[in-house]
């Protein structure tokens, strides 16, 4: 054995009072980078709905054109068989009964949804927590009911 691996080092001779000294330091550290994995999960999640929901939005414009020409070419076969006044309410009617159905399985849909909670984040927080007060039984609970 060298001379180096039987002395220990410097940095492991640092007395109790060091390292306590320490810890506000070390603990600001371990708070701002669960901040930042924070920022950066929400960020992630929001930015993909954000892409997501800008798309929905112009597929639902570009849809309304369409339903709109053929709402006006079902008015206008409805108008050879009925007075074109008729062909206008009856197109009105289906168009507002086909709204009403995708309203109602839009909300339905919308209810059933997860909110962009950072769970990643989370976790590591609870983690750090649990570290920090000595829990080492909640851990091996943590890991055993996820086995």
């Amino acid at each position: 054995m060298t001379h180096n691996q039987q002395e220990p080092s410097r940095e492991s001779k640092r007395s109790v009072f060091a390292l306590i000294t320490e810890l506000p330091h070390l603990l600001g550290q371990l708070i701002r980078a669960e901040l930042d994995l924070l920022k950066a999960e929400l960020l992630h999640k929001l930015k993909g709905t954000g892409i997501g929901l800008g798309l929905i939005a112009v597929a639902i414009s570009l849809i309304s054109v369409v339903l709109t020409l053929l709402a006006v070419a079902g008015i206008l076969a409805l108008s050879l068989v009925v007075p074109a006044w008729a062909a206008v309410l009856i197109v009105a009617g289906l168009v507002l009964l086909l709204a009403l159905v995708m309203l109602g399985i839009g909300a339905a849909l919308l209810s059933g949804t997860k909110a962009p909670v950072p769970e990643r984040t989370l976790a590591s927080v609870r983690e750090d927590i649990a570290r920090i007060r000595g829990d080492r039984a909640a851990k091996s609970e943590r890991t055993s009911s996820g086995a």
